[in-house]
């Protein structure tokens, strides 16, 4: 991590402000290892390979705990799987395009992925802007190593939090561009993820979350997906858990009929 986010983190559990323990700030140089303190409630944040973990595989519960795991065991076959599913679509540069054209991108932003997984986004996010600062989190260990290692092959910079959408270690209103794509449906707390979206975004900001709708994933099933996930409930987009205090609430049908995009905006 760089020093220079811990100006925008906050402990996920209390809200409250975090330090370095042990350790002199030193401008923006990345710190590879070490340990955050909230100063509020005193919980501690190890840092391992530049990547702070907010989060510990116990204290994730239903949804999230299985799927932190299956991420975890199958995230080396992760890009190539959503690339089979994206063929539905029209192909995954179509199906990434329809997303990343919703966004209201500028030069300079704070961009927070919600979900990041392997990264397969950023180098989308480069063709559109010269000068950026992409955040992301995932509660899977696994899929951020996988996303370091495409950030380097693409050279592509991000900072990047292990991490619940439940729980952003974030403080309130610091991005200017907040996304979510393909995770929702699994989420444990659906109405929570969403507030904790809105509560990091900045006034005004356009918000965004996509994922396969009913019909994707009964073609999805009849490829074992209900051996991987196990029992699923029927897919529903969550247009319903965005507060009415939002404005310009959009659900849309994206990804060829297999996909819907939810957009609102925060209040200014």
């Amino acid at each position: 991590m760089k020093w220079h986010s811990i100006d925008l983190l906050c402990c996920p559990f209390c809200r409250g402000p975090v330090a370095p323990c042990g350790q002199t700030l030193n401008g923006g140089d990345p710190v590879s290892e070490g340990t955050l303190i909230c100063e509020t409630c005193h919980r501690a944040f190890a840092i391992e390979r530049g990547i702070v973990h907010f989060l510990q595989t116990d204290e994730l519960v239903g949804p999230n705990k299985k799927h932190a795991r299956l991420n975890d065991l199958f995230s080396h076959v992760y890009t190539p799987t959503v690339k089979l599913m994206f063929a539905l679509c029209g192909g995954e540069e179509r199906a990434r395009c329809e997303c990343m054209d919703r966004l209201e991108l500028r030069e300079g932003a704070h961009i927070l992925e919600v979900g990041i997984g392997t990264g397969d986004n950023l180098p989308y996010l480069r063709r559109r802007l010269h000068r950026f600062r992409v955040y992301g989190v995932d509660i899977s260990r696994s899929m951020l190593r996988h996303c370091e290692a495409n950030m380097k092959k693409w050279g592509v910079e991000a900072e990047l939090f292990l991490a619940e959408a439940e729980r952003l270690p974030f403080k309130d209103g610091t991005f200017d561009v907040v996304f979510h794509i393909g995770a929702i449906n699994f989420f444990t707390d659906k109405k929570r993820a969403i507030e904790e979206m809105i509560r990091v975004a900045r006034p005004g900001t356009r918000i965004i979350i996509a994922d396969e709708n009913e019909r994707a994933l009964r073609v999805l099933d009849k490829f074992l997906l209900q051996l991987w996930i196990g029992k699923r409930e029927k897919v529903v987009p969550p247009i319903d858990l965005v507060p009415q205090t939002m404005r310009e609430i959009r659900l849309e049908t994206i990804w060829r009929g297999y996909g819907y995009c939810i957009a609102f905006r925060t209040p200014r």
